[in-house]
């Protein structure tokens, strides 16, 4: 992975985790862990495979679909049984980091399935009519005047170049475009419920959504 996107990718976990944690301390005392420690389990499972598998350079999406299912069944068996603890704080870590790992594991998913151009062409091989052609050197007549032409130059036909073109990325869960299905990564964002302006004047405590996008048709 390149620095930018490794830097890209760091960003997004630090503010990630900063917005979640805050939403975790927030909490108060005594409200029920339940559901917290399964999804945060299975978050985790589900990132942990698919970010080992982008770390490696895969690029089949079954993989990544598969690897993120069978990683979230177990995470979130795991995430049972911290549920069941007196504690109910392991719960909300698991939650948070989940949450704080969707972004920088969709980055790190993007990019290795991401569209790489080869880093040189092969060159044209150049074609049989070419060269220049043969003077005959056979056993002359005495008396006899010979007159070499020089042979006309032939241009060859130019081929055009091709030029790659990227692949459409799907942005949801489930995708059409073109008529094509495709299953992919989605673009989680992570965005204030109320703008400055709204927080400033109705006096509201400010919160963050989590937007998940499930499906996306283009016609």
């Amino acid at each position: 992975m390149h620095n930018p996107t490794l830097r890209t990718t760091v960003a997004f976990a630090a503010l990630a985790i900063a917005t979640v944690s805050r939403g975790a301390m927030a909490e108060e005392a005594g409200i029920d862990a339940t559901g917290k420690g399964i999804t945060g389990g299975a978050l985790l499972g589900g990132e942990l495979v698919m970010a080992v598998e982008a770390a490696v350079g895969v690029q089949n999406t079954w993989a990544y679909v598969g690897g993120g299912v069978a990683g979230a069944a177990v995470g979130g068996v795991g995430g049972y049984f911290v549920e069941q603890g007196s504690d109910p704080q392991p719960a909300y870590y698991m939650l948070a980091g989940g949450l704080a790992l969707l972004i920088p594991t969709t980055v790190a998913i993007l990019q290795a399935t991401s569209y790489k151009a080869p880093d040189h062409y092969l060159a044209d091989e150049p074609g049989a009519d070419t060269g220049p052609e043969e003077i005959p050197t056979g056993p002359q007549t005495p008396g006899t005047e010979v007159t070499v032409t020089a042979p006309e130059a032939k241009a060859s036909p130019k081929k055009s170049t091709p030029v790659a073109s990227r692949p459409y990325v799907p942005t949801s869960l489930v995708d059409i475009h073109d008529g094509a299905f495709q299953v992919g990564v989605p673009a989680v964002q992570v965005l204030p419920v109320y703008s400055a302006l709204e927080t400033k004047k109705y006096g509201v405590e400010p919160k963050t959504e989590l937007r998940l996008p499930v499906f996306h048709a283009t016609f």
